[in-house]
Protein backbone atom coordinates (compact mmCIF):
# COMPACT_ATOMS: atom_id res chain seq x y z
CA UNK A 1 0.00 0.00 0.00
CA UNK A 2 1.36 3.36 -0.97
CA UNK A 3 1.17 6.43 1.19
CA UNK A 4 0.83 10.15 0.61
CA UNK A 5 4.17 11.91 0.36
CA UNK A 6 4.58 15.64 0.39
CA UNK A 7 7.89 17.25 -0.22
CA UNK A 8 8.39 20.93 0.41
CA UNK A 9 11.04 22.80 -1.39
CA UNK A 10 11.72 26.43 -0.76
CA UNK A 11 13.62 28.28 -3.34
CA UNK A 12 14.02 32.05 -3.16
CA UNK A 13 10.89 32.56 -1.04
CA UNK A 14 8.54 30.37 -3.13
CA UNK A 15 7.26 27.03 -1.79
CA UNK A 16 6.97 24.16 -4.24
CA UNK A 17 4.99 21.09 -3.21
CA UNK A 18 5.30 17.71 -4.88
CA UNK A 19 2.59 15.24 -4.01
CA UNK A 20 1.87 11.67 -4.90
CA UNK A 21 -1.69 10.50 -3.94
CA UNK A 22 -2.46 6.84 -3.47
CA UNK A 23 -4.85 4.59 -1.53
CA UNK A 24 -5.54 5.55 2.08
CA UNK A 25 -3.52 3.97 4.83
CA UNK A 26 -5.33 5.41 7.87
CA UNK A 27 -8.92 6.18 8.77
CA UNK A 28 -8.49 9.96 8.47
CA UNK A 29 -7.11 9.58 4.98
CA UNK A 30 -9.89 7.18 4.11
CA UNK A 31 -12.52 9.83 4.93
CA UNK A 32 -11.21 11.88 2.06
CA UNK A 33 -12.02 9.05 -0.30
CA UNK A 34 -14.86 10.19 -2.59
CA UNK A 35 -17.23 7.28 -1.97
CA UNK A 36 -17.07 7.65 1.79
CA UNK A 37 -17.50 11.42 1.48
CA UNK A 38 -20.58 10.94 -0.67
CA UNK A 39 -22.10 8.52 1.84
CA UNK A 40 -21.42 10.78 4.81
CA UNK A 41 -22.69 13.84 2.94
CA UNK A 42 -25.88 12.10 1.88
CA UNK A 43 -26.52 10.88 5.44
CA UNK A 44 -26.10 14.39 6.85
CA UNK A 45 -28.28 15.86 4.10
CA UNK A 46 -30.98 13.25 4.68
CA UNK A 47 -30.99 13.94 8.44
CA UNK A 48 -31.41 17.71 8.12
CA UNK A 49 -33.97 17.33 5.33
CA UNK A 50 -35.94 14.91 7.53
CA UNK A 51 -35.96 17.45 10.39
CA UNK A 52 -37.11 20.22 8.04
CA UNK A 53 -39.93 18.20 6.49
CA UNK A 54 -41.00 16.83 9.89
CA UNK A 55 -41.49 20.38 11.17
CA UNK A 56 -43.26 21.40 7.97
CA UNK A 57 -45.59 18.40 8.24
CA UNK A 58 -46.44 19.22 11.86
CA UNK A 59 -47.28 22.80 10.91
CA UNK A 60 -49.41 21.52 8.02
CA UNK A 61 -51.34 19.23 10.37
CA UNK A 62 -52.06 22.15 12.72
CA UNK A 63 -53.22 24.32 9.83
CA UNK A 64 -55.41 21.51 8.47
CA UNK A 65 -57.07 21.11 11.89
CA UNK A 66 -57.84 24.83 12.01
CA UNK A 67 -59.25 24.74 8.48
CA UNK A 68 -61.42 21.77 9.38
CA UNK A 69 -62.87 23.68 12.36
CA UNK A 70 -63.48 26.69 10.11
CA UNK A 71 -65.24 24.52 7.54
CA UNK A 72 -67.51 23.03 10.20
CA UNK A 73 -68.35 26.56 11.43
CA UNK A 74 -69.15 27.73 7.89
CA UNK A 75 -71.43 24.75 7.34
CA UNK A 76 -73.21 25.52 10.63
CA UNK A 77 -73.70 29.15 9.61
CA UNK A 78 -75.12 28.11 6.26
CA UNK A 79 -77.53 25.67 7.91
CA UNK A 80 -78.65 28.25 10.52
CA UNK A 81 -79.00 31.61 8.77
CA UNK A 82 -80.83 33.18 11.75
CA UNK A 83 -77.84 32.80 14.04
CA UNK A 84 -76.00 35.96 15.01
CA UNK A 85 -72.26 35.69 14.50
CA UNK A 86 -69.53 37.63 16.30
CA UNK A 87 -65.90 37.00 15.39
CA UNK A 88 -63.31 37.16 18.18
CA UNK A 89 -59.90 38.47 17.08
CA UNK A 90 -56.46 38.60 18.69
CA UNK A 91 -54.30 41.73 19.05
CA UNK A 92 -53.00 41.40 15.48
CA UNK A 93 -56.49 41.09 14.04
CA UNK A 94 -56.54 37.42 13.13
CA UNK A 95 -59.76 35.53 13.92
CA UNK A 96 -59.32 33.25 16.94
CA UNK A 97 -62.91 32.26 17.64
CA UNK A 98 -66.54 32.73 16.84
CA UNK A 99 -69.40 33.53 19.19
CA UNK A 100 -72.74 32.32 17.92
CA UNK A 101 -75.98 33.48 19.48
CA UNK A 102 -79.44 32.55 18.40
CA UNK A 103 -82.85 33.64 19.50
CA UNK A 104 -85.82 31.41 19.86
CA UNK A 105 -89.42 32.36 20.42
CA UNK A 106 -91.96 30.07 21.96
CA UNK A 107 -95.67 30.62 21.89
CA UNK A 108 -98.23 28.41 23.43
CA UNK A 109 -101.93 28.25 24.10
CA UNK A 110 -103.99 26.07 26.30
CA UNK A 111 -107.70 25.35 26.51
CA UNK A 112 -109.65 23.51 29.14
CA UNK A 113 -112.96 21.89 28.56
CA UNK A 114 -114.99 20.07 31.09
CA UNK A 115 -118.44 18.88 31.91
CA UNK A 116 -119.93 19.56 35.35
CA UNK A 117 -122.49 17.08 36.53
CA UNK A 118 -123.67 18.98 39.55
CA UNK A 119 -122.64 22.64 39.68
CA UNK A 120 -124.00 23.13 43.23
CA UNK A 121 -121.86 20.38 44.79
CA UNK A 122 -118.67 21.61 43.06
CA UNK A 123 -118.88 25.07 44.62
Amino acid sequence: MQTLWLRHFQCSGVIYVKSRKTMCSSFSECLAHPLVSILIGSAVTWFFAWIYYKRAGDELRKEAALLQKATIAIIYFLEHPDAEIEVRRDTIGRPVGVIVSAEAHARGTSTIKGVAANAKSDS
